[in-house]
């Protein structure tokens, strides 16, 4: 294994920890509907490393999470959609790496993120509790909505505070 590699993993595995912290001890959970920040750490791992350790750091602590600290019955579409989320969240890092223009970017990773937080989020987390509990999925659907935008509206600004704040500073570091 070389050395990058290793270094990924390491950096990985501080960032799955991180991400389970605060997804299972700060964070508000109601049944259908979790509210909390997790997701900054599975972006700063996505955006620094890349799609596949940013799929990695979401699926990893979606499934440890579980394991250790679980709120319900484990399923595995949820720790699905963690994965996909995370390795969307390594996308919107290499598009931040290759545009230059601040406002070319802002426009390409609100969309991405949008999209990325309306099939992941808002129609398959909803389809994976309406299958989970029975209940109709129209109804879950509808009930998530405000909870999706507001997420939304969030992780558009942590990735933009990342790409011109954070994400240069740590890349000197490392």
């Amino acid at each position: 294994m070389s050395k990058k590699h290793l270094f990924s993993l390491a950096l990985t595995a501080v960032f799955v920890a991180i991400t389970v912290v605060l997804s299972r001890f700060l964070s508000i959970n109601i049944w259908n509907m979790s509210i909390g920040f997790s997701f900054v750490s599975v972006m700063l791992c996505g955006m620094l490393l890349g799609p596949l350790w940013g799929g990695l750091c979401g699926g990893l602590a979606d499934l440890i999470g579980a394991i250790l600290f679980p709120f319900g019955v484990y399923f595995p579409g949820f720790t699905a959609t963690a994965f996909f989320k995370g390795a969307v969240f390594g996308a919107v890092g290499r598009l931040a790496e290759r545009q230059r223009k601040k406002s070319r970017f802002i426009v390409l990773a609100v969309l991405i993120l949008a999209l990325s937080e309306g099939v992941f989020s808002l129609l398959l987390n909803s389809l994976w509790i309406s299958v989970l509990y029975g209940t109709p999925f129209v109804a879950v659907l509808v009930s998530r909505i405000p909870l999706c935008a507001v997420t939304f509206i969030l992780q558009a600004v942590f990735a933009l505070v990342l790409k011109e704040g954070i994400l240069p500073k740590i890349r000197k570091e490392i």
